[in-house]
């Protein structure tokens, strides 16, 4: 009889066991700058972003999300799910109620001693029983989305919107033409450089060695500053205003594609210098377009091919 009790009470222990409040802890490096990880949680617009449970819901269902936020809180429900975020400095208090189930944890982010990294100590408050379920499964934390937020970081593609890669000047020897045009007219005068340039290869037999490249800068309210240039396969003389210049072979761009209208890829551009802002780089030159398919725009609407590149010294 007495080992029945002692048994029936150890069962009784193990079962309150189980339900004792446990506190998970992890620190998880992101290669991504304090401030950039800072501002996408402190926005309830960028959640949907990097949640995977948020942002496979169907664009249709857009105006089904409703936000409701002050100075130190804010709150995204949908249907029957709702997730609460609380604020205090570096720390974020979420109350997760969005698969089905409630679970409380934290984000608390910390600077590390390189700027374009940063640590994310995450925790969570659960049971003994399902902190022993997390370990023998052997991701414990895929509960508090704490790897969506590291690869949505970590990933160029998903925190820019554009692959972002690293390249090289392709070549060091490049002719070009530089005009001062009415806005208006500087579709056709980069079309007219074109042919000067395709001439000027003819003449000189010169082979062009890599898809044409321009540059459109605006200059004040009616000009635009076109630069065309070809790069070419030998050294030249600079002859009327096709100039001929030298790049650095080998130097660093950061380059990202784009195909669309013209008038839509300074979007592109803003991304690059977000990107560029995000990691303290330094531009060397002006940022230039290379027409992929060596066809210049005719209009602010037409469609083009390009890569737009920074160059950087590093």
């Amino acid at each position: 009889m007495k080992k029945k009790i002692i048994a029936l009470l150890a069962l009784v222990l193990i079962i309150v066991a189980c339900f004792i409040p446990v506190t998970q802890q992890e620190t998880i490096p992101v290669k991504s700058s304090f401030l950039n990880i800072f501002v996408h949680l402190s926005n309830p617009a960028n959640w949907r972003k990097w949640r995977s449970d948020m942002n496979s819901i169907p664009d249709a269902d857009t105006n089904k999300f409703l936000v409701k936020k002050d100075s130190a809180s804010f709150a995204i429900s949908y249907d029957q799910r709702k997730l609460d975020v609380k604020s205090k400095g570096y720390l974020f208090e979420i109350e997760d109620q969005w698969n089905g189930k409630s679970i409380n944890y934290d984000y608390i982010i910390v600077p590390d001693k390189l700027p374009i990294n940063t640590f994310v100590a995450v925790s969570k408050r659960t049971s003994a029983i399902n902190y022993l379920i997390g370990k023998i499964r052997g991701a414990p934390f895929d509960d508090t989305h704490i790897n969506d937020l590291k690869k949505f970081m970590e990933t160029d593609s998903l925190l820019y919107g554009y692959n972002i890669f690293k390249t090289k000047v392709p070549n060091d020897d490049l002719i070009e033409i530089k005009r001062k045009v009415p806005s208006k007219d500087q579709f056709t005068a980069a079309a007219d450089m074109q042919v000067v340039l395709q001439e000027y290869l003819k003449k000189h037999n010169i082979k062009k060695v890599q898809p044409l490249i321009a540059q459109f800068l605006p200059r004040g309210k009616d000009s635009t500053q076109v630069n065309v240039g070809f790069y070419i396969d030998r050294k030249v003389e600079s002859e009327g205003e096709v100039f001929f210049a030298q790049m650095p072979k080998g130097g660093v761009l950061y380059a990202a594609k784009y195909k669309g209208s013209f008038n839509q890829r300074n979007k592109v551009y803003a991304t690059l210098r977000q990107y560029f802002t995000d990691h303290s780089y330094q531009t060397a030159i002006l940022p230039f377009e290379s027409y992929l398919d060596d066809k210049l725009p005719a209009s602010d609407t037409t469609r083009v091919n390009i890569q737009v590149n920074f160059s950087s010294y590093f």
